[in-house]
């Protein structure tokens, strides 16, 4: 599974080839424009600085393709382009009677072109790295300009004899650098910022696909949209619904289907059954080989947990008649699942670690809630509810079952069995 760290390096890799490769197509295009229309650019110069640059930068992508050193092979493709083409920035100037002051003039705009290019590798180093760069350079260019005798100050107050005549103009240079200075900055800060929206925006989404897990579609994004608290550690007691399935004979079975048809046997039954607690608002606590722990309440997002657990009780006995539909279609057996539901106070929350958490209930209700799953062996019913369940839910149709000895409880409580809706009981005719 892909992280967010890794998203990040390939973004950041196909980033650093994009530009060593438009690198590579801007020198070529750079070298043969001098030496077609500067006619006082001498050939064998022009080559001497565009061929090895050419071949390191083309190393370098080779490098960076395979995922290896991507961060200093940036780097080093950023001093290779600057290296190789800044020289082009003397080679139009030499041979010419024009004072030094040519140059600060003229600068150095490629270097605007690589400062943009960086900044898509979402990586605020490069630009980080291009801007130093470009600002030692300009830097020279005015050291150059300055120390050349036939250079001129300008004397008046406009930007008129910088722009128009041969006089340097040092409040004009010192804008340039500001500019020069602040774009880069600009460029680098945004480069962080859109790193950071990446960044948070992957583990929102990697946290919402995590929620999604376990809890239905509407009680995720309540959920993910909840107080930074609540997905620390530490719980609170709240009135919850707990539902608990198991398949019958379950270890039998996948001793006959072998382990690649249980699974996806198993795969195929927990879809469906999941399917079915989400649909009612539930959530899914986990998975217990065959066996599935489910909870309604547990977010407090619920006005009748007890009820909707009903709901999704029904709703996956219809799913189980769906699978058995199928399967005798096949000439394949049943399946046959009991499921027990029982409400009361738990303790809800985060158990683990800020780095691994798991949203979970604990308490009485939970034992009890298996214990009546349990039971169902002995009374042959499908689906067994707990007193308090039928008593927040008065309009259901329920069939008194006595008083079972459920193991681990001093004082078991009255049980009932759901009595099949017509809905359930036209499936279980279809099947047969």
């Amino acid at each position: 599974m892909r992280t967010t760290a890794d998203v990040l390096r390939d973004r950041e890799a196909r980033g650093v080839a994009l530009f060593i490769t438009l690198e590579i197509i801007g020198l070529i295009a750079l070298a043969a424009g001098i030496l077609l229309f500067v006619t006082r650019a001498i050939p064998l110069s022009v080559l001497a600085i565009a061929v090895p640059a050419l071949l390191a930068l083309g190393g370098l992508l080779v490098l960076v393709r395979r995922g290896r050193w991507v961060g200093t092979a940036g780097v080093v493709a950023i001093v290779i382009s600057v290296l190789a083409t800044g020289p082009f920035v003397f080679l139009e100037w030499q041979g010419t009677d024009t004072a030094a002051a040519y140059l600060p003039k003229t600068g150095y705009p490629m270097g605007l072109i690589l400062l943009v290019l960086t900044a898509t590798t979402l990586q605020p180093l490069y630009p980080a790295v291009v801007t130093l760069l470009l600002t030692l350079f300009h830097g020279t260019l005015i050291f150059l300009a300055l120390d050349d005798p036939g250079t001129m100050i300008a004397q008046l107050p406009t930007w008129q004899e910088h722009v128009m005549g041969p006089a340097l103009h040092l409040g004009r240079v010192a804008n340039e650098m500001a500019f020069l200075v602040g774009t880069g900055g600009i460029v680098t800060f945004s480069t962080w910022i859109a790193r950071r929206t990446v960044l948070t925006a992957a583990r929102l989404e990697q946290a919402a696909g995590q929620l999604s897990r376990y809890f239905s579609p509407e009680v995720a994004e309540r959920v993910s949209t909840a107080d930074p608290d609540f997905l620390r550690p530490g719980g609170s007691r709240r009135f919850v619904a707990v539902l608990v399935s198991d398949i019958q004979g379950f270890t039998g079975l996948s001793a006959e289907l072998g382990p690649d048809a249980t699974m996806r046997l198993l795969a195929d039954y927990q879809e469906r059954m999941t399917a079915a607690i989400f649909a009612t608002g539930g959530s899914i606590d986990k998975y217990i080989g065959d066996g599935i722990l489910a909870t309604f309440g547990a977010t407090g997002s619920l006005q009748s947990p007890c009820a909707q657990a009903v709901r999704a009780a029904r709703a996956m006995t219809q799913a189980l008649a769906a699978i058995n539909a199928e399967r005798a279609a096949a000439e394949l057996p049943p399946i046959v699942h009991r499921i027990g539901v029982h409400a009361g106070e738990a303790m809800v929350g985060n158990v683990g670690t800020e780095e691994r958490l798991e949203f979970t209930v604990i308490g009485d209700v939970v034992n009890l809630a298996n214990r009546i799953e349990q039971a169902c062996k002995t009374t042959g019913d499908a689906v067994l509810l707990s007193q308090a369940i039928v008593e927040a839910c008065p309009d259901l149709a329920v069939a008194r079952r006595d008083r079972p000895d459920l193991p681990g409880v001093a004082q078991p409580p009255d049980l009932f069995a759901l009595v099949p809706a017509p809905e359930d009981v036209a499936a279980d005719r279809s099947d047969g």
